[in-house]
């Protein structure tokens, strides 16, 4: 039989020039195509909860499969992190990248960068109140805090690339790296919004969360991140456990400071974008 796309005389399954699937007239049926649809979801949710499992359970494993050539039954990174950021924004009513306006108003951390300043230029250009920006600008942040988060795959492969210099690993290895890794932390605080985060508020109520469980929840997971980082960079990279701890560490502290870049570049994204 000739392939039916390069021509090819192919008398296997698949042929040997193209890959393409010898055809089979049975294919057309509502029967077989059914039996695809099937055999598709089942084959995606095995892959799925596989590359999850993983992810979640064996920090660092899926990037050193993955660079070692080990690919077919794992998501693709990329892949992954597009599906799990799906799944964060239309989950997560509550996280972490996003901030009111109020707070780029009234916290030094963001003043210092000239956050009031460019504001009171927008109200002024667009000829509108505090007040009646306020709720536009927080709708804004809210949805663009979630959207945009792939931006932060090639900041954490350059702090991942510095900090793991010595592990003479390409900078394709280090974005790999980085992508899993934040795929890993979107569905961390995922979980701990809909396992820890709501449970509470419901039984201590909002205000006394924002007084005190706020703050006590984010450093438990904070450190439960940097714990994540150094048995990934330990497995992945093969460092000793002193410097796997310190860099997971310092890669921790600077996880604060790459949020907050990064709520700033929202802050600015949406105000200049309102003129």
């Amino acid at each position: 039989m000739t392939c039916q796309t390069c021509g090819h005389l192919n008398q296997e399954n698949f042929c040997p020039n193209c890959g393409e699937k010898r055809f089979d007239p049975h294919s057309l049926t509502l029967s077989h195509v059914s039996e695809e649809i099937l055999e598709g979801f089942t084959h995606a949710d095995h892959t799925l909860l596989r590359t999850l499992k993983t992810l979640l359970f064996r920090p660092g494993q899926l990037t050193a499969e993955y660079v070692v050539g080990r690919r077919v039954i794992y998501m693709k990174p990329l892949g992954l992190f597009l599906v799990v950021n799906l799944v964060f924004f239309l989950l997560a009513s509550y996280n972490a990248f996003n901030q009111p306006l109020s707070s780029f108003l009234n916290y030094a951390n963001y003043t210092a960068f000239g956050t009031k300043q460019a504001l009171q230029r927008a109200l002024d250009h667009a000829h509108q109140t505090l007040d009646t920006y306020q709720p536009l600008f927080d709708a804004s942040m809210k949805a663009s805090s979630k959207a945009y988060l792939i931006v932060l795959i090639p900041l954490y492969t350059l702090i991942f690339g510095v900090l793991m210099w010595s592990a003479r690993r390409t900078w394709i290895e280090h974005l790999i790296f980085s992508t899993h890794f934040l795929s890993f932390v979107l569905i961390f605080f995922l979980l701990q919004q809909l396992l820890v985060v709501m449970p509470l508020i419901g039984l201590i109520g909002l205000h006394q969360w924002e007084v005190r469980g706020d703050l006590i929840v984010s450093l438990v997971g904070l450190a439960f991140v940097g714990f994540y980082l150094a048995r990934g960079f330990r497995r992945f990279y093969g460092t000793g456990p002193v410097w796997s701890a310190f860099a997971a560490l310092l890669s921790t502290i600077l996880f604060t400071g790459v949020v907050m870049a990064y709520r700033l570049l929202l802050f600015y994204k949406i105000v200049w974008l309102s003129h």
